[in-house]
């Protein structure tokens, strides 16, 4: 079923890209804007920068106070947040819609006059928040070193998915005002943004209203070329092993699979749900019910658009050996790769899939977001419409192609936790 999400598109004499989805069910309006930078658009020793701004960007601009930007959207019942992820940075607010215009100034400020706010107490405060948050989240939490260690091992030391978002705790050491500056006049730019607001606005203004704000910022310069293409499938299994304070073995997969987009990768994603979505799935059955060799086991894909990774997790159970416990893992993805499987069970996994987008596509700040996401990685914003009907294509032989493709053991990396005592 093609969705009829219906929107318009222009663009600012600076560069910004701007979409509006008209929406008067709820009177509440979603703004959201996407950078095209994450920590893709870093390099080694210098990492950590993406994911800095995303707490640095709050943190005031020329006409808002620190922490004022939190303030003025809650204090009119709205919500709001960012996020970074390796090839995009986000910021996104959904208040009621009569405050459109303060969700609007708050963005436009930022992205206009963020550096005039900048001063080194501001920086070193934020770095200090994000060495605490790598260490909570990462180095001193069980299993935290997880993706870094499976990222380190995928991909080469100067391939840009080879360290982590949050960046290295060394380079964190040493990030100075300079860089900062000029990370943000080089990406935090009109000409490398896409604007998206959503909901219940007056479409007789919604573009006035918007050129009020952002049409005077400057565009930055032209941005630099990404030329790092990544096409080294099937170059020998990596293994690694990492003592850690935990109480259980874990096992982590890693298999390269084509970037966002591809038909590849959404024939991936649906096998992470054959394998893994609810109670009825492959893994939870055969590994957890009836074998009783795992604790849980779960698939997932890294989305990335230049690659992505299917990722298998696996706990054995007290008693059962981390090697039973891949080896049974193993023989799921040998069935999937040699049974053909029921009709039946792949439209399951689609409905189920299907119900799920669905319920994302309620919210406006669901649609903002994947409005935003198919523009900035595509061009092509239009695909919100048609995401749905690409997973219900996906035919069972194409599923077992893909898994004979890609879920190979010369594809892949593997990073097994063991506990440091017995």
């Amino acid at each position: 079923m093609a969705l009829n999400i219906q929107f318009t598109q222009f663009t600012l004499d600076n560069g910004l890209r701007v979409i509006v989805h008209e929406d008067h069910r709820i009177p509440i309006v979603a703004v959201n804007i996407w950078y095209g930078v994450g920590s893709k658009n870093e390099r080694p020793g210098k990492t950590g920068f993406a994911h800095l701004f995303e707490h640095m960007m709050f943190q005031g601009s020329a006409h808002i106070a620190a922490d004022l930007h939190f303030k003025l959207i809650q204090s009119v019942g709205g919500t709001l947040n960012g996020s970074t992820f390796f090839d995009r940075t986000n910021y996104f607010e959904t208040l009621p819609s009569h405050y459109l215009e303060m969700g609007l100034w708050l963005e436009a400020d930022r992205m206009g006059w963020f550096l005039p706010a900048l001063d080194q107490k501001k920086l070193d405060n934020q770095l200090e928040v994000v060495k605490n948050e790598r260490r909570q989240h990462m180095d001193n939490m069980p299993y935290g070193l997880w993706l870094e260690k499976l990222l380190g091992l995928s991909y080469a030391v100067d391939y840009p998915y080879h360290w982590p978002v949050i960046g290295y705790m060394e380079d964190l050491e040493t990030i100075s005002m300079e860089e900062v500056r000029r990370f943000f006049k080089t990406y935090y730019c009109p000409n490398n943004a896409s604007l998206v607001v959503a909901g219940d606005f007056d479409p007789e203004t919604i573009r006035g209203l918007i050129e009020k704000y952002f049409a005077e910022i400057e565009p930055g310069e032209p941005l630099p070329a990404f030329n790092k293409p990544f096409a080294d499938y099937n170059r020998g299994e990596k293994r690694t092993l990492v003592k850690d304070h935990v109480q259980l073995p874990r096992l982590y997969m890693g298999y390269h699979i084509p970037g966002l987009g591809t038909k590849q990768a959404y024939t991936a994603d649906l096998i992470t749900d054959i394998l893994s979505s609810g109670k009825s799935a492959r893994l939870y059955q055969s590994l957890i019910h009836r074998q009783q060799i795992a604790q849980d086991a779960q698939a997932i894909l890294l989305p990335l658009k230049e690659t992505s990774l299917l990722i298998l997790m696996l706990t054995p159970r007290p008693g059962i050996s981390v090697e039973k416990a891949e080896q049974a893992l193993q023989e799921e993805i040998e069935l999937l790769i040699s049974e053909p499987m029921a009709e039946e069970e792949l439209q399951r996994v689609k409905n189920q899939i299907e119900s799920r987008k669905l319920r994302e596509l309620e919210t406006m700040s669901a649609r903002a977001d994947y409005l935003n996401m198919y523009n900035m990685y595509f061009n092509k914003p239009q695909l919100i419409n048609t995401e749905i009907d690409r997973y219900k294509a996906i035919s069972r032989d194409e599923v077992r192609q893909v898994a004979a493709e890609y879920l190979q053991s010369k594809n892949r990396a593997v990073v097994t936790f063991l506990p440091t005592k017995p």
